[in-house]
């Protein structure tokens, strides 16, 4: 998956002494960056759900021994405030692409819209105490705009925005 420009131009930028926060590390967006980033040899904080989980953590792992960056994992609860504060602390750049993804949804506002703003408000107040966060880059995915193909007969053009 390739960066687009305005990520790459941020790379190049970036503070190489301070670790890199990337939350919901295990997902397929934040696993792309990852890869990104130790390429690049940034340290890089992964802050996932279950540390304990080797399943869900094989993917980075191998990343990390075969790329030259530093990988160090926290474990984070999206909807928990304040339990980013550890995988921050140091941290100059935040990218956050956590959000709560499940596949049976009843009440979309309940079951994803609510979870996925107060999760992005606990990491911007934690960014907001962390002295060292320079910056925050929020993160989406075609999850966020996509249903089934009824949903999509109903929309303009066909597609969506």
């Amino acid at each position: 998956m390739p960066l687009n420009a305005s990520t790459q131009a941020l790379l190049a930028r970036l503070e190489r002494s301070r670790p890199v926060l990337v939350t919901g590390a295990t997902g397929y967006v934040a696993g792309q960056l990852i890869r990104r980033l130790l390429e690049e040899g940034l340290t890089v904080h992964a802050a996932v759900r279950d540390p304990g989980n080797s399943e869900r953590l094989a993917a980075l792992m191998a990343l990390y021994e075969r790329l030259p960056g530093e990988l160090r994992v926290f474990a984070s609860d999206l909807l928990k405030q304040g339990s980013y504060a550890q995988a921050m602390a140091g941290c100059g750049v935040v990218f956050h692409t956590a959000s709560p993804f499940v596949v049976s949804v009843l009440d979309p506002e309940r079951d994803l819209v609510r979870p996925a703003v107060e999760g992005t408000r606990n990491v911007l107040e934690e960014a907001n105490r962390q002295t060292s966060v320079e910056r925050v880059v929020l993160t989406s995915s075609c999850a966020a705009i996509y249903s089934d193909n009824a949903d999509a007969q109903d929309t303009p053009r066909g597609c969506f925005d």
